[in-house]
């Protein structure tokens, strides 16, 4: 038998009891994996088989007299070299597209929709990272006066992101004076990022040589505090009652109570995601990869949706590591592809 053959039975038994235990939380013994498998392998090779994924850390044994478990690195092997990608069922791909084809144009709305449908869908909790300002780029600020030292700022944003803020300031500042600034930071940073309006503008003002430094000051003062409590993401979660009903969950209240602190400051989570969704493809961290403390018991699957080619923010479900890896990716992708198209589709009906 030559070295492929060795490696696909190897592979083949590793993802039959992969797949096995995600099913039942029980571990998987040679005799159940030589039914599965139909295989004419008898029980005693495939135990040796076993004890080599053992041996090779992919595979662990909880107690001696029990079968295996997949361990972190055999998830990860599995998802990267052994897994075949799954089609969406036209009964899944049909859930999906009525989700997200809300009857109003909103994108809060059509977000919300989908994490919900994908914690129904998956029974795993499902999260979206929603965009922000200052990770979209500029389509309109306005400026209303709300007295002599004080404003609203509106900050508007492609993809129906917006966000508003008081501004307290300093020196008076009259109706005729934000009309001017309006028009000056809409004619020069429609179409730049929040992020970089700032850079942008502080550049300006250390030159000293613009002829525009008072409106460079008073727009950066204002923008500045406008975008001071502005975060740097937002996570939406839905279904936390599908993750804490799992099995590993359900039977370790000290690990669901770790894991639901590690929920209620879902910052570090958030810009992992974040980070994650820069590569624009479907990122899935498993166990000790996981970003935040109290999460090693989880795994995540994460996709980006798009708008115009700029990545708005990214949907994806977080479960335990035993998780169905090829059902889920499919789900995650199938709802990032139609939020992407669904976004693409009203723009180009508003044009």
């Amino acid at each position: 038998m030559n070295v492929s053959d060795v490696e696909s039975r190897r592979n083949r038994i590793l993802e039959s009891i992969i797949e096995t235990y995600v099913a039942t939380v029980v571990p998987v013994g040679s005799q159940l994996v030589a039914r599965k498998l139909r295989s004419v392998l008898s029980p005693a090779t495939i135990r040796s088989i076993m004890s080599d994924l053992e041996e090779a850390g992919l595979l662990e044994q909880p107690h001696t007299s029990a079968g295996r478990v997949p361990t972190e690195r055999g998830y990860r092997f599995y998802v990267d070299s052994v897994m075949e990608a799954q089609e969406l069922t036209p009964e899944q791909v049909r859930q999906i597209q009525d989700v997200i084809t809300p009857s109003d144009a909103e994108i809060e709305r059509l977000l919300e929709r989908a994490s919900e449908a994908l914690a129904e869908l998956t029974q795993q909790a499902a999260f979206v990272v929603a965009p922000t300002v200052l990770h979209s780029t500029v389509r309109q600020v306005e400026l209303v006066p709300l007295g002599m030292h004080k404003l609203l700022c509106v900050l508007v944003a492609d993809g129906d992101v917006f966000a508003s803020h008081v501004v307290e300031s300093a020196d008076p500042i009259t109706r005729d004076e934000l009309l001017t600034l309006v028009r000056f930071i809409n004619s020069e940073f429609v179409g730049h990022p929040f992020a970089a309006v700032l850079d942008m503008l502080e550049r300006r003002l250390l030159a000293e040589r613009d002829s525009f430094y008072f409106m460079v000051k008073r727009s950066l003062d204002i923008l500045q505090h406008a975008l001071a409590t502005e975060p740097e993401d937002r996570l939406l979660l839905e279904g936390t009652s599908y993750i804490m009903a799992q099995p590993e969950f359900r039977r370790d209240p000290r690990k669901a109570h770790v894991l639901l602190q590690a929920l209620e400051s879902a910052e570090e989570l958030a810009g992992s995601i974040r980070e994650d969704l820069r590569r624009r493809g479907i990122t899935v961290r498993i166990g000790r990869e996981m970003p935040a403390e109290g999460l090693e018991a989880c795994s995540y699957v994460a996709a980006p949706f798009a708008l115009g080619g700029q990545v708005l923010g990214g949907i994806g479900v977080l479960g335990p590591t035993r998780m169905d890896y090829r059902r889920i990716i499919a789900l995650v992708d199938g709802m990032a592809e139609s939020v992407t198209g669904t976004l693409g589709r009203w723009v180009r009906d508003a044009g």
